[in-house]
Formats: structure tokens, sequence, C-alpha cells
């Protein structure tokens, strides 16, 4: 039998509940940069490695439609490109492979290495775990009242500084704009998303359009009574990670990690939906994460009546080879499109 290294617990029943020896379990470690005013900032961000996902997310509360939007980004090695950020904070989240080091004395985890499998654990390098997880449907065209918003208020809100993270996934035709968290840092709340259609989509663009979703955050779910596994503390004795949790899958990545320019625009009078694709996965088991794709680009002083961009994101029917994204814009001339939106794919273990 070939040598194993890691970490393996079961259940009561014996049911494999983390296995890090053959199944490697990414961590996000999550920053904060401030802007000033610049039309396009460059961060250095050692963090950053070449088989990096990076997502730049708003952190302030959204009070009003006009507050939520999200800067377009751009990364590579040790680098963030932040793109009209003008003077505001924004969350930096790295998908990492762990192998960070320890930087202080007092530090808390677990880390495994088992030939190119590598895990890591602690209050830097967090693991995300399924808060709640649900689905809805947006009713046919037909039911000419349907609403055109959904989502999901939680029972208990999140509080966390961050805001969760909101996964989306559908089995058949998806396409989704206008995504917002409700609530503020600490005190989180719930989460909206706006059913885009068009007739270009075809005959499907009339259909319902359900939407699988699984809301991720690092806080840690209460310890179930009688439960087995391992749970990790940090230095105060507050749990950063519990083996019994639904912990988020990262690890099924596109091989690509931004958009370019391909597919066909949307196009009407005095419209015009800039076109872009990202390689996926080929799993239809894998989401996306929904809060910076499906939130508006802020692009003031470019001639339009409306500086929020609403940028539109999802699967067309059939299609899991690709992500597809649009961005609005007035017309065809110098259009703002999806490229610098920032995403990943993530699933649930259980």
């Amino acid at each position: 039998m070939a040598i194993v290294y890691g970490l393996r617990t079961k259940d009561a029943s014996a049911r494999i509940t983390l296995d890090t020896g053959s199944t490697p379990i990414l961590s996000l470690k999550m920053l904060q940069v401030t802007c000033n005013g610049s039309f396009e900032q460059t961060f250095s961000v050692p963090e950053i490695k070449s088989d990096s996902f990076v997502v730049v997310d708003r952190l302030a509360a959204m009070t009003d439609p006009t507050t939520n939007w999200s800067p377009q980004a751009w990364y590579s090695t040790g680098q963030l490109t932040i793109r009209r950020g003008f003077d505001q904070t924004w969350q930096v989240l790295v998908l990492s492979n762990g192998g960070a080091p320890f930087l202080a004395s007092g530090q808390y985890g677990i880390r495994s290495v088992n030939n190119s499998y590598q895990s890591q654990i602690d209050s830097v390098n967090r693991v995300l775990n399924v808060m709640y997880q649900g689905s809805f449907t947006f009713p046919s065209w037909a039911n000419r009242d349907q609403p055109f918003l959904n989502g999901y208020d939680f029972p208990t809100p999140i509080n966390t500084y961050e805001r969760p993270l909101v996964f989306v996934n559908g089995p058949g035709h998806l396409m989704l704009s206008n995504f917002y968290v409700i609530g503020q840092p600490g005190n989180w709340t719930g989460w909206r998303v706006a059913k885009y259609m068009h007739p270009d989509f075809g005959p499907v663009w009339l259909e319902a359009m359900q939407v699988d979703w699984f809301v991720g955050s690092y806080a840690a779910s209460p310890l179930p009574a009688g439960a087995y596994g391992v749970t990790v503390s940090d230095s105060v004795g507050v749990d950063i990670f519990t083996s019994t949790n639904n912990i988020v899958r990262l690890n099924s990545q596109p091989t690509a990690n931004s958009f370019v320019v391909a597919g066909s625009p949307i196009v009407g009078a005095g419209y015009y939906a800039s076109s872009c694709q990202m390689p996926w996965t080929n799993n239809a088991a894998d989401y996306f994460l929904a809060n910076a794709v499906l939130s508006p680009t802020y692009v003031p002083g470019a001639g339009s009546a409306s500086p929020w961009r609403a940028t539109i994101a999802g699967f067309l029917n059939g299609r899991r080879d690709m992500l597809q994204a649009y961005t609005e814009n007035d017309s065809g001339i110098n259009p703002v499109d999806p490229n610098g939106r920032t995403l990943f794919a993530a699933r649930p273990t259980l």
C-alpha cells in the first residue's frame, strides 16, 4: 500500500468527511486594498501565484442602487490592477493551494502535503463553509406578473466583516444580473439577483429559469452534539474550521482565469450588450461566484444617461464548456465589456 500523508476524518457511520490525502482543500486568503482615485492602480500582492484565482469584491454596504457596483480588475503573479476603484477600499480574495508560511508565533492551523495534494487551513488561509443552500425558479414569460428579482433572506445573519460569497448554477439556460448582498459588515442578512431575458437567446428566453445557489462564508457552523471529526480554533478559542461542515470545494477551476471578447453582442435601438466568454469546467456540478461578475460597473463621464453598466452572466442552454457574459452599453462605440470581472468555480462537498 502506498504511503499516504494527510488528515482523514469520519462521522459516526464511518463515512469519510475529510481526506486531505486524496482531495486538496484550496483556501482563501482575504485582504483589503484602498484605491487613491487614479483611473487605474496596480498593487503588489505576493500571495497571488501563477495558478491563483482572485476576486475583487465590494466591502461597504449597498445602501441604494448607486452603491451596488464593483470595479474591473486584472491580476498576474504578484500583482493586482484595479480600474476605476476611485478612493474606496475593496475586498480581495486570493484562492490558494496553501503553502504560505505561518508569519507569527501563536498562529493556529493545520497543513498537509501528500504528493501534489496540498492543504492549509488557519486564521489567515480560510476555508469556505456552506452556510445556506437552496433553489428557486423565475416563472416563464407566460406569467406576465412574474418577479424579476429573487434571492434569499438568511434565517440568522452572517456576522463576518466581509460579504458572504454567493455561488449560482442551474440545470439549463441561466442568465442573471444586478446581484447584491443585503446588510452591512458584521450583519449580512440576505441577497438578491435579477433574471435577464432577451429574444436573441431563442425560445428558451420565454421559459422558466431555475437558479440553484449556495452561500459560502469562512464562519464555522456550530458543532453538532456527538459529532466525530476535527476542529481548528484560533488563539482566542473561536472555531475557524470543523470537518463536519459542508466545505465549499474550490478544486475544479476553469483553465483560464479571465474573460476574452467572443460571441455575438446583443444589439437593439440605443442598446448594445458587449459579449465575452470564459472557458469553463465542462462540469454541470460547478457553480460560479456571483459577487463581482454580476455586479454593475461604474463608468462615469462616458456619455451615457446612466454610469452604472449592468453585467449579465451565466450559461447558455446546454453549454458548460464556457461561461457567457455581457455588459450593457448605449452603443457599440468604445463599449465597456465584461473583461475584468472576477470569479471562480465551486461546489458543495455534501
